[in-house]
């Protein structure tokens, strides 16, 4: 077996830094009529970004979902992060959930949404985002939001999000 070059980096990055790494995630359930979101934010200090690694998505509501970033925190607030090493405490970034404004019908044929990713499944399963690199890197103050807005004539859908990340500096490239 050939070894690899002194330097190469054979581990993803989280592994390097799972000092660093935590986890946030949430549950919640709309309103009849309405859609939901749970968000991601980055409450760090400056200079301190979240760096996603792996998302997790269980939607209910047998409808898409999409994901957007935002500038602040909107909704209420869930739950604070939690490293992933025992005993470490609270870590920056917390979930917050909100409920939406619902789109009455799915689109028809000469209507498009847009965003910065859309997915979907039926009613009880649960998607996994990943990739070699982050999924999304969060600056402070920035939100990271899953939502579904299909929950009209469905009514209370249920959405469950989980964020797995490391709290690095950003160093541009």
């Amino acid at each position: 077996m050939a070894r690899k070059p002194p330097g190469t980096n054979t581990r993803p990055t989280a592994d390097w830094f799972a000092g660093n790494t935590a986890s946030a995630g949430g549950l919640a359930r709309a309103a009849a009529g309405v859609g939901v979101q749970v968000s991601l934010y980055n409450d760090a200090p400056q200079g301190e970004y979240l760096w996603v690694w792996w998302v997790s998505v269980f939607n209910d509501a047998e409808a898409p979902y999409r994901f957007d970033e935002f500038e602040g925190d909107q909704g209420t607030f869930l739950t604070q992060g939690v490293y992933v090493m025992a005993g470490r405490g609270a870590a920056y970034g917390h979930t917050s959930y909100d409920s939406v404004t619902a789109i009455a019908d799915f689109p028809a044929d000469s209507t498009a949404y847009a965003s910065s990713g859309y997915a979907g499944d039926e009613a009880g399963t649960t998607t996994c985002f990943r990739s070699p690199g982050p999924v999304k890197v969060l600056p402070p103050g920035y939100s990271w939001a899953c939502i579904c807005e299909w929950a009209g004539g469905l009514g209370g859908a249920l959405l469950a999000v989980w964020f797995y990340y490391t709290i690095l500096p950003y160093i541009p490239q």
